[in-house]
C-alpha cells in the first residue's frame, strides 16, 4: 500500500480553537505513524495556526483560509486532503489511543467495507469522563428512523465514523445547506448508495461536551434532521406503507414543534390518521379531562 492507504487521513477543521486544539492533536500523536491529518483554519485570531505547527509532521497539512462555516471548511479540507481511509475530528474533540490502528486493520482486513464506527467517550470541558456510547445503525430504514434508532441512544456519534474515499467520491460532498445535521444527512445518503458498514466494539473517540459548541443548538438540529428525513421519504425507493408511521409521526411532530400554527382541533381534522399516535390521544385524554367530555 502506499503512505496514504496506510495511513488514517483526518480533517480537522477549526476557527479559534486553540482552547482545546493541543489535545485534539496530542491525542493525534499518539496514534502515531497510523494517522495524518490537514488541518482546516478559518483565519483564526488566536494561538491555533501556531499550537498545529507544533505538531505537524511532514505529511500533515495547514491550510489557513476563509470558509463560509464548518460544512464548508470541511469540503476545503477533503477536497484536497487526499488519503484512502478518511474522517474528520472537531478541534476540540480526542481520537482514542490505538484508534486509527484499529480502523486501518478493519479496512484492510474486509475490501468490500465502505464505513466503520464504533463507541465514543463523553468527556467534558476539563477532560474528565461522563460515560460511554454505542450507537447501533446498519440499514437505511434504521436512520431514517430517528424517533425509535436515532433519537433511543442508536445514533453515531460523528468522531467515531470513518470511512473509504471509494465512498466520498460515490456520494459527494457534505450538503452546506445544513449546520448542524450535516453529518447526519451525508450517513443517510450513504445508505441510499448502498454502503456496508461494520460496528467496532471498541472506543474510538472522546466527544467533548461544552457549552460553547454547536451541537448544543438540540431544537435547531432536531429541525434540520426532521428535514433531512422528509426529504429522504420523497424517494421512489422507499415504499409508501413501509414507512407510513414514520411520515404520521413527522406530520404531527412538524406541527407540534412549530412555534404558531393553525388550532389542534382544526389540524386533527385535516389529519385524522394523527389518531394512531400515543401522544396525540394522550393529549385528548388530558383534553377531556379538562373540558369534561
Amino acid at each position: 500500500m502506499g503512505t496514504q492507504a496506510s495511513k488514517l487521513t483526518l480533517a480537522v477543521p477549526n476557527w479559534n480553537g486553540g482552547r482545546y486544539l493541543e489535545h485534539t492533536l496530542s491525542s493525534l500523536q499518539r496514534n502515531r505513524p497510523h494517522v495524518r491529518w490537514w488541518l482546516q483554519d478559518s483565519c483564526s485570531t488566536d494561538d491555533s495556526v501556531n499550537i498545529a505547527s507544533r505538531f505537524a509532521g511532514p505529511e500533515d497539512h495547514i491550510q489557513v483560509e476563509r470558509d463560509s462555516g464548518q460544512t464548508n471548511g470541511l469540503n476545503r479540507a477533503f477536497s484536497k486532503m487526499g488519503g484512502e481511509i478518511v474522517g474528520f475530528l472537531n478541534s476540540d474533540d480526542l481520537l482514542a489511543d490505538g484508534a486509527a490502528e484499529t480502523v486501518l486493520e478493519m479496512f484492510a482486513g474486509d475490501p468490500e467495507l465502505d464505513l466503520v464506527y464504533g463507541q465514543v467517550e463523553w468527556i467534558d470541558a476539563e477532560g474528565c469522563s461522563q460515560g460511554f456510547h454505542a450507537g447501533n445503525i446498519s440499514s437505511l430504514a434504521e436512520v431514517l428512523n430517528i424517533y425509535e434508532v436515532w433519537w433511543r441512544q442508536k445514533h453515531w456519534v460523528q468522531p467515531e465514523v470513518f470511512w473509504r474515499r471509494s465512498l466520498w467520491d460515490r456520494v459527494g460532498s457534505f450538503n452546506e445547506t445544513y449546520n448542524l445535521a450535516f453529518d447526519y444527512e451525508y450517513w443517510v445518503r450513504c445508505f441510499q448508495k448502498g454502503v456496508k458498514v461494520k460496528r467496532i466494539p471498541k472506543v474510538l473517540a472522546k466527544f467533548r461536551r461544552h457549552s460553547a459548541q454547536k451541537s448544543t443548538a438540540s431544537d435547531e438540529a432536531a429541525r434540520e434532521i426532521r428535514a433531512i428525513v422528509v426529504g429522504a421519504l420523497a424517494s421512489k425507493d422507499l415504499g409508501i406503507w413501509s414507512t407510513l408511521p414514520l411520515r404520521n409521526r413527522l406530520s404531527y411532530d412538524s406541527y407540534h414543534s412549530a412555534p404558531a400554527g393553525k388550532p389542534f382541533w382544526y389540524a386533527l381534522s385535516c389529519n385524522p390518521w394523527w389518531l394512531v399516535l400515543p401522544t396525540v390521544r394522550f393529549r385528548l385524554a388530558q383534553s377531556r379531562k379538562t373540558f369534561g367530555f
